[in-house]
């Protein structure tokens, strides 16, 4: 379980920071599902953590793959 954590984790740190940049989680967005998140962790609830890891890795797979293969404008570049 603390592998699949672990990987969360960096997955969080992806999702949250590409949401943020394109403009499609606010900041209380961000504070909301990371308190989900550490919450399922605290309970030491599998299925919630493997439910929350998989939704982590494939936001995260997104974000990295849709800067290799596209450029996203982000926020700051779209109102440019």
């Amino acid at each position: 379980m603390q592998q699949i954590i672990a990987k969360m984790r960096a997955d969080w740190a992806v999702v949250a920071q590409d949401r943020r940049a394109v403009g499609e989680w606010t900041e209380a967005d961000e504070v909301e599902i990371g308190a989900e998140v550490k919450a399922a962790i605290a309970k030491k609830d599998p299925d919630l953590i493997c439910c929350w890891a998989r939704y982590l890795a494939d936001l995260s797979a997104l974000a990295v793959g849709l800067k290799v293969i596209a450029k996203r404008p982000h926020k700051a570049e779209a109102k440019a």
